[in-house]
């Protein structure tokens, strides 16, 4: 069997907007450089995964960042003091393993994900190259942090092409150039609010004299990354690399898209850390579900109990404001996000007015006229609608609110024209057994919007779905989405 040879010119032919490389994983989500951290990176579309390498003292490359134990386990101990099998077992029990670096290149390899590799030394380097080119992995960048270990890399003939990350206190085409990189990666991220705005024309015209693509610097502000991305990068590391894909995302010419409970298989249903990941990416509505307290106050959770999602018990309805506030509503999607708050309503709200959210609010157990007063007042009417299984409450709301935005659906009525007379629903969502051409263009044509819904996973269901042409596609699984409809954008099946 021949020995896999990775073409270096795929960092001089890429095309389109900048790779998104996510940050020692997707951290902003899952405990740094852990096989979830990979994972959940490849869920919200990352290009590549930075991995942090270090060698343990028996020899074996580990996905770890930190010299030592301590952030991780409290323990000051040093991963090259360790075994392998002793740093697993001491992060395991810390809730946080550190996996081996062959497992990293294995799942890379089955998923199709680049690597950014940040090995802290040269034979850390080399033992990890050997995973992958093992696993023919061709989207590989070597990051160095000094010079000297960037020309050790380069004279070594390192089969992948090798970036020299460079700080602010130095030249970093001078440097490039002395130690030979292929490319430049200015770290940058502490250079004030606006880092961006030292990478003006006089900077990419250096990097072009000098045939070196750009990777810059991990990047999680908002401003910032909307500029890299119209930039001639090769790539933008980022914590949350969901929000640099945005901007090459299909919402333009796709659906709306409605993230049911938030980006609940990313981060807690129905918190705002769900509702922040979604609203992030740059997908439209938010769905949440609202309950009343014992004290009248409004808040966002779905099941009539407590139980499956915090560490409360009992209907929520018997709970105060203050005493749902003590709950954690995180820990049970994943230690990660422990001391994650079970949301007030006017705390979504907030944070809806701060990132410019629309969304759909299901109304459990409350006063619906409230919720819906409560809504409208802080966010257009526009930018919102409501729906409720009692149709009471829908009704209450149309007479006391008559410009909002109400849903319907067709299953809870016999005919669909008594679905479109019942309230005068604007939207009408259908789901992936009931819905037809035929009353999608009745929908249609009585002025209404048309919503599909579907909770599953399947790329067949969602095709069919989508080659319906809904105006809203209320869905958990946002991100696949968005990816089958940037690969029709661009001529690619979905298979």
């Amino acid at each position: 069997m021949m020995r896999f040879i990775p073409e270096k010119s795929w960092i001089h032919e890429h095309a389109g907007p900048p790779l998104a490389i996510a940050h020692r994983g997707a951290s902003a989500y899952a405990y740094d450089n852990t096989m979830r951290a990979f994972q959940v990176a490849h869920q919200l579309g990352a290009d590549m995964w930075e991995v942090d390498v270090r060698l343990t003292s028996d020899g074996v490359p580990v996905a770890f960042h930190d010299e030592d134990l301590q952030k991780t386990c409290g323990l000051s101990s040093l991963v090259s003091e360790l075994t392998a099998n002793e740093l697993i077992a001491l992060t395991k029990a810390a809730g946080r393993e550190a996996p081996l670096f062959s497992d990293v290149a294995r799942l890379a390899g089955e998923l199709g994900a680049g690597i950014y590799l940040d090995a802290k030394e040269a034979r850390a380097a080399s033992l990890s190259m050997e995973h992958l080119l093992a696993n023919r992995i061709e989207k590989v960048i070597v990051g160095a942090n000094t010079p000297e270990y960037c020309s050790e890399l380069v004279g070594s003939r390192c089969p992948y092409p090798v970036s020299i990350l460079v700080g602010l206190d130095l030249d970093p085409f001078k440097v490039a150039r002395d130690c030979k990189a292929q490319i430049v990666h200015p770290c940058w991220e502490r250079a004030g609010e606006r880092p961006d705005r030292l990478l003006d024309e006089a900077f990419f015209r250096n990097a072009r004299a000098l045939g070196l693509p750009v990777v810059t610097w991990h990047e999680e502000r908002a401003e910032v990354l909307a500029a890299l991305v119209k930039m001639p990068v090769l790539g933008i590391c980022s914590d949350r690399p969901e929000m640099a894909l945005r901007h090459a995302s299909a919402n333009d010419y796709g659906p709306e898209i409605v993230c049911h409970r938030g980006a609940c298989r990313i981060a807690p249903e129905n918190t705002l850390a769900s509702a922040e990941a979604a609203w992030g990416a740059g997908f439209d509505y938010v769905e949440i579900d609202v309950r009343q307290t014992r004290d009248d106050c409004l808040a966002v959770h779905h099941d009539d109990t407590l139980d499956r999602t915090t560490t409360g018990s009992g209907p929520l309805a018997a709970q105060t404001h203050q005493e749902l506030k003590a709950l954690d509503a995180g820990s049970s999607f994943d230690p990660f996000f422990a001391g994650e708050g079970l949301p007030a309503l006017k705390d979504l709200l907030q944070l809806a007015e701060t990132m410019d959210g629309k969304l759909y609010v299901e109304i459990k157990d409350a006063d619906a006229v409230l919720v819906a007063k409560t809504v409208l007042a802080q966010r257009a009417c526009e930018d919102v609608f409501f729906w409720s299984f009692k149709q009471d409450d829908l009704k209450a709301i149309r007479e006391a609110c008559p410009q909002a935005n109400l849903m319907a659906r067709p299953e809870d009525y016999d005919t669909l024209e008594a679905c479109l007379n019942a309230f005068g629903a604007n939207i009408i969502e259908f789901n992936a057994g009931n819905a037809t051409l035929d009353d999608l263009a009745a929908v249609r044509a009585a002025g209404r919007k048309v919503m599909l819904a579907y909770m599953g996973e399947s790329r067949d269901v969602l095709s069919a779905l989508l080659r319906y042409e809904p105006d809203l596609l209320n869905v958990n699984e946002p991100f696949l989405v968005r990816q089958m409809l940037v690969q029709t954008a661009h001529g690619k099946t979905n298979d």
